[in-house]
């Protein structure tokens, strides 16, 4: 919603929201249409060694008969906000979790909300909107609008020029909810709160099991995300991953697989050869492949070669790592592992170790063989995109248009996919 300011002053926007509170929950709310179900956790186990300052959880969870997926598939997971969180929001307007209250809407859709329905304000706020993402300057102007104390609406609406706004509330992730705690005489109504809020989105990860091992349930490989806020006060916590890490075997939770259009799929000839790419919780797809040809393996099949380059910060932060040693015992798989901080070595990723093998990348590239990358889109996947063409540059005495020309025939033919993500 466009929000117009006058002279540099922000002027206070009604809002079409209209919350009554009831006595009880008389329907269901609207949840999320995502093709969603409710499914059931089976285990949630960690993968960091003991010593490590990570957390990484192997979540594994049921599927309904009727549910399928397949290699590379992703899980799409309806988070939802901590209860710590949640607590900050009811202290800050005087509200108890279990008051009931119903929204009308009018002017436009709030397709998020569950309008014209009881809801409890807990359930509003744990699984509806996004509590943590850091304020829009539009936000900004509706609480210099509805702030009485002149030299705090001073200070929100400096926070509104372009430098001030990047510099002390996008770049320190400070909160709609941070700055009503910090400005008590902001008196921005609960309704027009939430309408400012955006949707909570489902999150997605990579499916970290095949099938062909087990049909009824999916796994997944949560990196937990906690570090000192960007603001300097307290801990940021990612929504999703804690709330996954905070699931126990018999919870539920709300899911639903995903196909992603990249083609990040086991080739159809298991004699294939393949590269994969993934360090950190970008295993977590080839884990899947792994097991799939495990199984074609059991059967008889012929496999191509497959090399995984993998990375990590030490032993202590190497997750399945037994599971692959198998895999390679097996001989499944080759195994290329980078350890970016290992007492007494070097610094290496996995574009280092691809840079050392690149005459065997670029024959099996050439022999029809199939690329994976997954995991940082911002600077890992990039880094092994240069490596590659600079090596078929040099192997094939071609200049750098070609060497891209090339990489992205190699994507253009379904031999070169990618799953990945925007960095911290």
């Amino acid at each position: 919603m466009a929000i117009e300011s006058r002279g540099g002053v922000a002027e206070r926007e009604k809002s079409t929201l209209s919350i009554q509170f009831v006595s009880g929950l008389v329907g269901a709310p609207i949840t999320a249409s995502y093709n969603a179900f409710l499914a059931s956790v089976k285990e949630n186990r960690e993968l960091q060694a003991e010593g490590s300052d990570r957390s990484t959880r192997h979540i594994e969870i049921s599927l309904p008969q009727e549910v399928s997926y397949q290699e590379g598939d992703h899980l799409g997971v309806i988070p939802q906000n901590e209860p710590a969180l949640v607590e900050r929001v009811l202290r800050r307007y005087g509200l108890n979790s279990s008051d009931y209250i119903v929204i009308s809407a009018s002017g436009r859709s709030v397709a998020h909300l569950p309008v014209d329905r009881p809801i409890s304000v807990h359930d509003l706020l744990s699984q509806c909107v996004e509590l943590q993402e850091a304020a829009t300057r539009a936000q900004l102007r509706e609480l210099a609008a509805f702030t009485v104390c002149p030299p705090n609406k001073k200070e929100l609406e400096a926070l509104l020029q372009e430098d001030a706004y990047k510099e002390h509330v996008l770049n320190k992730r400070l909160t709609m909810l941070d700055l009503l705690e910090r400005y008590l005489a902001c008196e921005l109504p609960f309704e027009r709160f939430v309408e400012l809020l955006p949707p909570l989105k489902p999150r997605y990860y990579s499916i970290s099991s095949s099938p062909r091992i087990q049909n009824d349930a999916v796994s997944i490989s949560v990196g937990v995300v906690r570090c000192p806020a960007k603001s300097g006060s307290g801990e940021y916590r990612g929504v999703a991953s804690n709330y996954l890490a905070s699931l126990q075997p018999g919870n539920t939770v709300m899911v639903f697989v995903n196909t992603p259009e990249s083609g990040f799929t086991l080739p159809e000839q298991p004699e294939t050869p393949i590269i994969m790419v993934g360090p950190g919780t970008g295993f977590a797809p080839f884990r899947g492949f792994l097991q799939a040809r495990q199984t074609m393996k059991s059967e008889g099949k012929t496999l191509g070669e497959a090399h995984l380059y993998y990375g990590c910060r030490n032993e202590l932060d190497h997750i399945y790592r037994e599971e692959v040693e198998q895999f390679e015992r097996q001989d499944i798989v080759t195994v290329h592992t980078a350890y970016s901080r290992k007492e007494g070595m070097p610094k290496t990723y996995v574009q280092h170790l691809m840079k050392e093998n690149t005459n065997e990348i670029i024959r099996l590239l050439g022999n029809n063989g199939k690329l994976y990358i997954c995991g940082d889109g911002s600077r890992m996947a990039p880094d092994v995109e240069a490596c590659l063409k600079e090596a078929y540059q040099e192997i094939h005495a071609v200049s750098k248009q070609e060497a891209q020309k090339w990489l992205e025939q190699l994507q253009s033919e379904g031999r070169y996919a990618k799953d990945v993500w925007a960095g911290n």
